[in-house]
């Protein structure tokens, strides 16, 4: 019988990290609020003792082994839990590395099943070759798929791997990638806005006005840390975070590696990806750029870890997209789809809820600002609904080919969503009463885990959204469904 393992001796110094870290703010506070010289600070430390305890107790009780055709992993003392994960099940075996990791050469391990958008179980800590063994014991004898084609000029490092998870290269940022992706994303407007709204707190700002000629410093430093400040912060922060990032192809696999402090390493199964999204903000059509998220069967927006590992590509250019789709869905064909617009009445009913929506909002603001100025604001606010509306309904498309479904929406934030006809679930018609009087209908394909993974196509002729249901409904039906 396999013998059980244990984890990484420094599991426990790692554990007893992790208590210090929570308990370090509260006992900081409680030391610089007590009176001095009455040693609270060391009767907080009393309350690190349960956690080493714990700590100890984690290590002497985890441990873990390979049977046959799954892994087991046993925890706990008093409520013993032991949990069998069949390899065959297992879709991935993602590490972590933070700095400390990197020094003394371990990580954390993360097995997914696909099952829900958490771990299936987290080992931690282990050494880096029990890494390895790990993913040579789940994904030996998975039969190897064709490979990739290289978008990224650039010679693999993975030459020292056995041959069936060789690495192709699919994608590779360089330094330049990474700031851009940063500058594009622009992360650095949270902290500066946390700023401003702490100084408004503070009684800052009011301070500020009632200086009367001295109050233009504090609005320019506002101004210089929106537009200078923000954006440094987030290409620093987006070059750290994504630092060597590499996305290569193993067998049926991609495997994304990131990071210059936390070094991450995940993967995603080919075969689980539900649907492709491919992102273009303002500064990425402006720069010739596009972002592309890869939506996993069993996967949720709603945990951290899965929604950071299934960005692919962080940043592309467009050019290349075609080709990135190319490996991650060979059926898909983005140059060639044949897209179609929505019906026609669709500008028309989009304009009248325009125009009336402005109209609300501008005959509001007539009791505060007179007459005069509420009429100015509306007349510019039915302009711009004009133009966003005829720009919303133009930008609106839909492609279906006999492999996969493609819908394209938004023209300040576009979206184009690909998604395989092998993994549709569900199809169906949506009519609103406004629906009903045009003669038009929504499309609405659902994929697993049908919350985040949905196509909704509006504005279109109703005879036209039954014949693409009926089509859809009958092309998935006679398309082998691959989980």
């Amino acid at each position: 019988m396999p013998s059980d393992r244990r984890f990484h001796p420094l599991t426990i110094l790692f554990a007893l990290g992790g208590e210090l870290r929570n308990f370090l703010f509260p006992a900081i506070l409680a030391t610089m609020t007590a009176s001095q010289g009455n040693g609270v600070e060391r009767f907080l430390l009393v309350f690190l003792v349960p956690g080493a305890l714990a700590a100890v107790a984690r290590y002497l009780s985890s441990t873990y082994r390979y049977d046959a055709t799954e892994l087991v992993v046993r925890t706990g003392i008093l409520f013993r839990n032991e949990r069998h994960i069949p390899f065959a099940r297992i879709q991935s075996v993602d590490a972590v590395q933070n700095v400390l990791h990197r020094l003394w050469g371990v990580v954390d391990v993360k097995v997914q099943t696909g099952t829900t958008g958490e771990a299936e179980a987290t080992l931690s800590v282990l050494p880096l070759s029990a890494l390895e063994e790990m993913r040579g014991h789940v994904f030996a004898g998975r039969a190897p798929a064709p490979e990739a084609r290289a978008l990224v000029e650039g010679r693999s490092d993975d030459a020292a791997l056995p041959p069936a998870l060789a690495a192709t290269a699919v994608l590779q940022l360089t330094t330049g990638d990474n700031a851009l992706a940063g500058l594009l994303d622009n992360r650095g407007w949270v902290v500066i806005g946390a700023a401003f709204g702490l100084a408004m707190e503070s009684g800052l700002m009011d301070r500020a006005d009632g200086l009367d000629t001295d109050a233009w410093p504090v609005y320019a430093s506002v101004v210089v840390g929106l537009f200078v400040i923000a954006p440094l912060l987030s290409m620093v922060w987006a070059m750290v975070r994504l630092h060597g990032f590499r996305l290569t192809q193993h067998d049926e696999d991609l495997r994304t590696e990131y990071g210059a402090l936390t070094r991450v390493t995940a993967t995603i199964p080919l075969r689980r990806i539900q649907a492709l999204k491919i992102i273009q903000g303002p500064g990425h059509q402006w720069t010739g750029r596009a972002s592309i998220r890869a939506e996993t069967a069993g996967g949720s927006s709603a945990g951290r870890a899965s929604s950071e590992r299934e960005w692919i590509a962080p940043i592309i250019r467009l050019a290349d997209v075609p080709a990135f789709v190319d490996v991650v869905l060979p059926d898909a064909s983005l140059a060639a789809l044949p897209w179609q617009g929505v019906d026609a009445k669709a500008y028309r009913r989009k304009r009248v809820v325009a125009l009336l929506g402005s109209a609300l909002l501008g005959g509001a603001t007539t009791p505060w600002l007179g007459l005069w100025p509420a009429t100015g604001i509306t007349a510019v606010l039915v302009v711009w609904s004009l133009i966003n509306a005829r720009l919303y309904v133009a930008a609106l498309g839909w492609a279906h080919t006999d492999r996969v479904l493609a819908f394209r929406s938004g023209w300040i934030r576009r979206v184009v969503t690909v998604v395989p006809l092998s993994k549709i679930q569900a199809v169906e018609l949506d009519e609103s009463p406004f629906d009903r009087r045009h003669a038009m209908a929504s499309l609405r394909v659902d994929t697993a885990g049908a919350g985040a993974h949905r196509i909704d196509i509006p504005y279109l002729s109703r005879p036209t959204a039954e014949d693409a249901r009926v089509t859809l409904a009958r092309e998935a039906a006679g398309t082998p469904f691959h989980w």
